[in-house]
């Protein structure tokens, strides 16, 4: 089991990372409850000097919020 992060992009949640464990054979993307209770969904994988960071997508999220984030 690996450990993975992730960045919550929209909702009230913006741009909070966090990490979870993730079985490397997964077939399955990384999803989160925010704490509005909204589901967000693996949108995009980022890799960069700090490693491998998922872009979880809350639904309110907005375009802009989303190219900013996977910009950064």
């Amino acid at each position: 089991m690996e450990h993975i992060e992730y960045i919550i992009v929209g909702g009230p949640q913006h741009g909070s990372i966090s990490r979870g464990p993730r079985q490397a054979d997964s077939p399955m993307l990384p999803a989160e409850a925010a704490c509005d209770g909204l589901i967000c969904r693996a949108a995009a994988r980022r890799h960069g000097s700090q490693g491998t960071r998922y872009l979880l997508l809350h639904p309110q999220a907005t375009g802009e919020q989303f190219l900013t984030m996977l910009a950064a």
